[in-house]
């Protein structure tokens, strides 16, 4: 029996929104027909706005990215439980570091994680490879594990973090093939083994 993932909702990645794609417009109009729930983070958020005031994005950059967002309705979410926010950060971190990932790097990156996480997302949209390994799916456990002791609501969740073609080739009916997803992670995992640095 092919495992199913019933999506109930779906946040995106700053480089999700930020690439120029074909495959990328598809998953926005899926979103937006099937009126599947959508969010972005307030790290997320804050990001594009930070890339279009320093110049490293252009305004067309930026208004595509926008564009996405109000296509399929998206909210801001955030985890504002400070003190409980930081201890699933610092899980975050120590898993990134066990996994060979340099912590430096992914500070913002494990607050988007644990946000997700905090609100039941389902599915978490990328196009960075870091959060489409197998390794982070590792982390998100890790992160997971922690979080059950204080909130039991996060014990059940599941969240995956995916590229736009794997969507399109996992997605049918609201729902994502969970062994299609687990298939191309560990292929990518043979192929790349090592976190490429930022």
């Amino acid at each position: 029996m092919v495992e199913q993932l019933q999506i109930r909702s779906v946040s995106f990645d700053t480089s999700f929104l930020l690439k120029d794609d074909l495959f990328i417009d598809q998953v926005i109009k899926t979103l937006a027909r099937d009126r599947i729930p959508c969010f972005v983070t307030a790290t997320v958020a804050s990001e594009l706005e930070q890339l279009k005031i320093w110049g490293r994005i252009t305004e067309s950059t930026y208004k595509r990215a926008t564009k996405h967002l109000i296509h399929v309705h998206a909210t801001v979410i955030d985890f504002r439980n400070r003190l409980l926010s930081d201890a699933l950060g610092n899980a975050c971190l120590r898993s990134m570091q066990d996994h060979g990932i340099d912590a430096n790097h992914v500070v913002n990156d494990c607050t988007i994680l644990v946000s997700n996480l905090k609100n039941g997302v389902d599915l978490f949209l990328s196009e960075d490879y870091h959060f489409t390994s197998a390794i982070t799916k590792e982390v998100i456990d890790e992160i997971q594990s922690v979080a059950c002791s204080e909130y039991f609501l996060m014990c059940d969740s599941q969240l995956y973090s995916i590229d736009a073609k794997t969507f399109l080739k996992t997605y049918f009916n609201k729902s994502i093939d969970l062994e299609v997803i687990q298939s191309l992670m560990d292929k990518r995992q043979k192929k790349e083994p090592h976190h490429p640095k930022r």
